[in-house]
């Protein structure tokens, strides 16, 4: 059994080391250039750590064990991305100065690829964030402001806004921890779906928000990872059955088709083979000119490397566009809820000022 404090260790290591890994890598490559084996490299990372910063020397431990074990990509385990354990899976067997490209190469695009998760999360979590804060005001809304005004005046009394008002406050307030759960059962379903749902439906809702974030992010990084290896030598066959390896059922799923695809006879262009649903129309459009182009392997992998700040870009705005029409829909919806209070408030005046209301109920004596 392993010990527990080497265990939260050899994780808080690897979390500190995912946020600087662009440095790590360009280390390794570095030294790869320089024909210093990974594992001499290692072995000085270790026992730097030991005396410096104890709580990562699990992790380069664990590094060694699988350096020894001949896999740099299971070693770099909770550290690497898929996408980068898929080519440094792909690059370790064309020798070292193939992998020191590649180290070298990941180092550069790192910083924009952990731009682009950033932006999809930001763009996951605006939403739900405003979705939760204003669920929250219309409940205590519910709970606090309504039933005052009910002991002022019977609510079947209320102008019809306001009656609406009072049916919406007493479901909330029945029901209130059902809705809140099933809210919350709604979107772990939600999260545990985008890497994992797959089919003919799941094409179609990947055309529209919020889905079609996930689709931009994980088919920009199968472009990445595809031509990435392309550009160390592999095959575009190859490099497609090496990402099964690493990558989401999604991503598989989609994987699967284009390595169907492109064994069909009537397609002269591997760009073809991408109309699977993986990547957004423009970006099959620019797949299947770069197949067409003189040298497509180059032009492809240029496609690749330079789609990162694109797809960045086009995050953006996708997630700014669904963050301003939830603003709206919440805006409107507080608006109506304000509306029908104001409204049921001015009744009441008007009812205690012509006499026909009293303020509060009469209680019977004691």
């Amino acid at each position: 059994m392993q010990n527990p404090y080497a265990f939260i260790c050899l994780h808080v290591a690897r979390h500190q080391l995912r946020s600087r890994r662009g440095g790590f890598y360009f280390d390794l490559g570095a030294t790869l250039q320089e024909r210093v084996p990974l594992i001499t490299t290692l072995r000085k990372y270790e026992s730097r750590a030991r005396k410096r910063a104890p709580m990562s020397a699990p992790m380069y431990m664990a590094m060694l064990k699988g350096i020894q074990g001949g896999s740099l990509s299971q070693a770099l385990a909770g550290v690497a991305t898929p996408s980068e354990q898929t080519l440094i899976d792909a690059t370790q067997g064309g020798g070292d100065v193939v992998m020191a490209e590649g180290l070298l190469f990941m180092s550069e695009v790192v910083e924009k690829t952990d731009k682009m998760v950033a932006t999809m999360r930001k763009a996951a979590l605006y939403p739900l964030g405003l979705l939760s804060m204003f669920g929250l005001l219309l409940a205590l809304f519910a709970i606090n402001a309504v039933p005052v005004l009910a002991e002022l005046m019977p609510p079947d009394k209320w102008p019809p806004m306001g009656q609406t008002l009072y049916a919406v406050s007493t479901v909330m307030a029945d029901h209130g921890l059902t809705m809140a759960a099933a809210f919350l059962g709604l979107v772990g379903l939600f999260m545990f779906s985008l890497s994992r749902w797959t089919g003919p439906v799941r094409t179609v809702a990947d055309r529209y928000l919020p889905y079609s974030l996930y689709r931009d992010y994980a088919g920009s990084m199968l472009l990445i990872s595809l031509s990435s290896m392309m550009r160390a030598g592999v095959s575009l066959r190859s490099a497609l059955e090496r990402t099964l390896k690493f990558a989401s059922p999604w991503t598989r799923w989609h994987v699967r088709r284009i390595l169907t695809n492109l064994s069909k006879p009537n397609n002269p262009y591997f760009g073809q083979a991408f109309s699977t649903g993986v990547l957004n129309r423009e970006m099959e459009d620019r797949v299947q000119d770069a197949s067409e182009r003189r040298d497509p392997v180059d032009a492809f992998v240029r496609l690749g490397v330079g789609s990162i700040d694109r797809m960045v870009k086009e995050m953006e705005l996708r997630s700014g566009r669904l963050s301003s029409i939830m603003l709206v829909v919440c805006g409107m919806v507080l608006a109506l809820f304000m509306l029908a209070f104001f409204s049921t408030t001015m009744g009441m005046q008007a009812a205690i000022r012509d006499g026909n209301q009293p303020l509060t109920s009469p209680q019977a004596p004691k």
